[in-house]
């Protein structure tokens, strides 16, 4: 299946998205902020990466912002998943390919992974 990065910086959710993913048959990578993000991106180069945008140590618009302008993660689809009041906003203007607002569904979850994966993502889930 997938190589999935996730940057999040609740050990909580992080873990409940390993543990769908790797249900999933995925191949996880963690993150526990934006700058650990990049780093596990640039030498993984995962096929998806799901973000949090309030993190500590590059918040997810600045790493997002960062990935989209560096040529080896540009084209790496990002689903920003996020509690924050503007997440559609800012996930549209960073140049994600989805989003969710938290707290999250985990059937719309796997949906939501299996659409971008399979290059079949509609309108981003609000």
């Amino acid at each position: 299946m997938a190589k999935i990065l996730i940057v999040e910086d609740s050990a909580d959710m992080r873990q409940l998205m390993h543990d769908l993913l790797d249900a999933l048959g995925h191949d996880v990578i963690e993150a526990e902020d934006g700058l650990e993000g990049v780093k596990n991106a640039l030498s993984n180069l995962p096929d998806l990466i799901i973000m949090d945008l309030m993190m500590p140590n590059a918040a997810g618009d600045t790493t997002l912002r960062f990935m989209r302008g560096t040529p080896e993660l540009k084209s790496i689809p990002v689903l920003v998943v996020s509690a924050h009041a503007d997440v559609a906003h800012i996930a549209k203007s960073m140049g994600a390919d989805s989003w969710m607002a938290k707290p999250i569904s985990i059937d719309e979850l796997s949906k939501r992974i299996s659409e971008i994966l399979s290059g079949q993502s509609s309108s981003p889930v609000h």
